[in-house]
């Protein structure tokens, strides 16, 4: 090592090692951070995660019974993007994970797993990326839904939100906040009667957003714990979903048979603009539409892509193009896998150093 720099930097240039690094596999790319602070540098560049493919996870729940005491088995998969190859999607080795067997995944973003046992009562989250995991001090009330939530292109830092009561327009909640290492508890006032929220909820730009009956998404600010209610373009079903793209709101609404999309353009006054509609014929031309049923599963956060599960595929559909573009199948052995959520995200020096 010289002046920070390894040998190899020396001999290869800057720019024949990000040719080469952009190329590995991502949990090489979260240890090699430790080589030099040149190859940190470099990994932790904007640069370089331009030219990485967004990393896709998903969580499934095996349809079948899947041990012989009949319950249903987590798995989780890694179904990274392979140029437009699609494939056939493996599931990730979660045997680093000693508690994997013992507890059940609740919740995952952006990269990170939510882990519940519950004899004893126990969190834990998990980096399938980088192979680490932590365990949470247990929160002080009974949980009735838990959500994570990390944004690995801002910081490190994760979340883990608790609701423990319901109150007649609100809830009581406790926070897990990795950079203190403790819960707090906190009032949250939603603006609209509690019967009315869903548990269909999305995480963006440190809030909470939380589809509601019969046509509405409250956002939740993390920070402040405000609430802010907007009016939505159609009414919440349990097929609806909200996402965001290229850093705008959006509503995804779907009868099984045609997706709409709308985007939020003013959140003030709550004006939403109709961006896309997809049939069936366009995810598969010349198909039977009584055969063929699709889910909105979660937009790409730069492009107009969508990825919709249709049994027992995740499509990537090019709404500009009106195609498929990548499909990745869960193989036969799988049949009855539901896939209940998936992120899209970049690699990130915060997604490597994430429970570090």
């Amino acid at each position: 090592m010289v002046s920070g720099r390894s040998e190899m930097d020396v001999e290869l240039g800057e720019d024949v090692l990000t040719e080469i690094l952009a190329r590995l596999p991502y949990r090489s790319l979260a240890r090699f951070q430790c080589v030099s602070t040149s190859w940190r540098r470099i990994i932790s560049s904007d640069y370089l995660r331009r030219r990485l493919t967004l990393i896709t996870s998903g969580v499934l729940y095996h349809g079948g019974g899947g041990g012989g005491d009949g319950a249903r088995r987590p798995y989780t998969y890694a179904c990274a993007p392979d140029g437009g190859r699609g494939g056939v999607a493996e599931a990730g080795d979660m045997g680093f994970f000693p508690c994997h067997d013992a507890s059940t995944i609740i919740d995952g973003c952006n990269g990170l797993l939510l882990y519940y046992a519950s004899r004893p009562a126990a969190f834990h989250v998990v980096n399938p990326t980088t192979r680490r995991w932590a365990a949470l001090p247990a929160p002080r009330a009974r949980t009735l839904l838990s959500v994570l939530a990390f944004d690995p292109s801002a910081s490190p830092r994760y979340r883990v939100v608790c609701f423990t009561g319901w109150l007649p327009r609100g809830a009581t909640i406790e926070v897990f906040d990795s950079e203190r290492g403790a819960w707090r508890g906190h009032e949250v006032d939603f603006g609209l009667d509690t019967d009315a929220m869903t548990a269909t909820m999305h995480y963006s730009g440190g809030a909470l957003h939380v589809l509601a009956y019969s046509g509405h998404v409250v956002r939740v600010d993390l920070d402040t714990m405000a609430c802010a209610v907007t009016a939505l373009p159609a009414p919440v079903s349990c097929r609806a979903r909200a996402g965001h793209c290229r850093g705008r709101l959006r509503f995804a609404s779907s009868d099984g048979a045609r997706l709409r999309i709308w985007e939020l353009q003013d959140a003030g006054a709550g004006e939403w603009a109709l961006k896309r509609e997809i049939g069936v014929g366009d995810v598969a031309p010349g198909g039977s539409s009584q055969a063929i049923t699709f889910l909105f599963m979660a937009f790409h956060p730069k492009r107009e892509v969508v990825y919709l599960w249709s049994p027992w595929k995740l499509l990537a559909f090019d709404m500009v193009e009106r195609r498929v573009e990548e499909e990745w199948a869960f193989g036969s052995e799988k049949e009855g896998a539901h896939l209940i959520q998936i992120w899209l995200f970049p690699f990130s020096r915060h997604l490597a150093n994430a429970l570090a």
